[in-house]
């Protein structure tokens, strides 16, 4: 069997994309509709169920549509949505094909017979993206074939088939009507008393192409796979950006979150197919005014991607804004990622025990602010008191010094009498700062006092001469 032949093509379409586009950034939209302009006239193109069992229906007259359904909800189509729409549903197919390909404006295809037994068989591999769109807001029909331009028309009409010869059965009894031609030459092919695909076959292409255009073979030709398709395969960007526009501009941090749910549901995609980690993410908000957006950044403390904590974060960093004007978009993108690392979970409980700390630290970070939370590593620099440094939180760095130090360092160094102390272990000799003019030199030793405490005192030639006490160990 070869290669051509064992492949097998499955085809997302989701006709209502021009509506989800708009209004799949909003919960609990009402009755809502998408209105396009038609010979300078506002017409409905596309409205929801509910919209439609109150009358509202595609063609009409927006004026007559709110005559009837006053409480409608509707906005201009936009046709940039619906292309960043079409590619969050091929990013969804990416995770089970490499061969994706776009089919605007509503479909999406992609080769499953190389990926079939992976997932378990076509059922639960079918159902997995059924539900992963509609969790999106795209409810998608989904059309199988053995050639992508037959998988692309029996996406339109839910139809699924695995072999040629019931492909070929199947679309000559399919009415001309369900094929993807223009209104004018399906009206051409039923005046000459045509009704399905079959009575057109019947009709020698030679004929077919004097009496109604070459393009109508090569269309037949594609969709029974007789003639090769070229393709243009799709891949995921290397870099994720992703900016929603919300159909209403709104200040409510619910609405807020709701929308940030949809970007991190992309952005969860985008780093399992990129076998990524995300370290720091920036959030923009765009104001309806046209006033300076508000950004601010979420950092990980240990990189990876949890949507219920990021989510949780974003609630933190909404909670104390006072947004001076509705937000009319939400851009987000991935400033940091790196490779994915899955973290070790506990032998016998299978639970991760070490993800409470980091998922702490990300909570401090995002309600006191990058600069409110800080550690401690070390620094190069034989001076004690010079020898740390404040770190992002969670940063770790070897420590220089192998000798040992103790666990207390006193802010300043306390001057003592040598003879209540008892000299254990020393002397460690510390001369340096010569190039930052705070030049020492000091004589380190451990000792113990008179209640048995061990002490790190030294005694200082320069600056000055004398001895003091500088920590004290556990």
């Amino acid at each position: 069997m070869s290669r051509q032949s064992a492949a097998l093509w499955a085809g997302l379409c989701c006709p209502d994309l021009p509506l989800a586009a708009v209004w799949a950034m909003l919960p609990e939209q009402g009755p809502v509709a998408v209105h396009d302009n038609h010979q300078g006239q506002a017409r409905i193109l596309q409205a929801s169920e509910l919209a439609r069992r109150h009358g509202v229906k595609p063609g009409q007259r927006l004026a007559q549509a709110l005559a009837v359904l006053p409480q409608l909800q509707s906005r201009p189509r936009r046709r940039s949505a619906e292309t960043d729409a079409l590619r969050q549903m091929a990013l969804s197919a990416y995770q089970h094909s490499h061969q994706v390909v776009l089919a605007p404006p509503d479909t999406v295809l992609l080769e499953v017979g190389g990926s079939r037994r992976l997932r378990g068989g076509l059922g639960p591999l079918l159902s997995d993206l059924r539900e992963r769109l509609a969790i999106q807001g795209f409810m998608a029909r989904i059309g199988l074939a053995p050639v992508p331009a037959a998988a692309r028309l029996l996406a339109r009409l839910d139809h699924r088939l695995t072999s040629r010869q019931a492909l070929h059965a199947y679309l000559a009894g399919l009415p001309l009507s369900a094929l993807e031609l223009g209104s004018e030459q399906i009206q051409a092919l039923t005046g000459c008393g045509l009704r399905r695909v079959g009575e057109l076959l019947a009709i020698p292409a030679a004929e077919r192409a004097r009496r109604f255009g070459r393009a109508l073979n090569d269309y037949l030709d594609d969709i029974h796979g007789r003639r090769e398709t070229p393709l243009v395969a799709w891949q995921p960007p290397e870099h994720f950006s992703l900016r929603l526009e919300l159909p209403v501009a709104t200040a409510d941090s619910s609405a807020l979150l709701f929308v940030a749910r949809r970007a991190l549901d992309h952005l969860g995609r985008w780093l399992t197919i990129r076998d990524q980690a995300l370290i720091r993410l920036h959030l923009r908000l765009e104001r309806e005014d046209s006033g300076a957006p508000i950004g601010f950044d979420i950092a990980l403390a240990r990189p990876g991607f949890d949507l219920d904590r990021l989510l949780e974060l974003v609630a933190l960093k909404l909670e104390p804004l006072a947004l001076p004007a509705p937000v009319a978009a939400l851009a987000m993108r991935a400033d940091s990622t790196t490779e994915h690392r899955p973290p070790q979970a506990d032998l016998f409980s299978g639970h991760n025990q070490g993800d409470a700390w980091p998922a702490l630290l990300d909570r401090l970070s995002a309600r006191l602010g990058p600069d409110g939370l800080s550690g401690l590593a070390p620094a190069a620099d034989h001076r004690p008191e010079k020898a740390w440094r404040w770190v992002a939180p969670g940063t770790t760095a070897p420590s220089p010094e192998q000798r040992p130090r103790p666990a207390w360092l006193l802010d300043h160094p306390c001057p003592c009498r040598r003879e209540d102390l008892h000299l254990e272990e020393g002397p460690e000799r510390i001369e340096a700062g010569w190039w930052d003019g705070q030049d020492c030199r000091r004589d380190y030793w451990i000792a113990r006092d008179r209640s048995g405490r061990r002490l790190w005192i030294f005694r200082e030639h320069k600056p000055r001469d004398g001895w003091f006490i500088h920590g004290m160990f556990g």
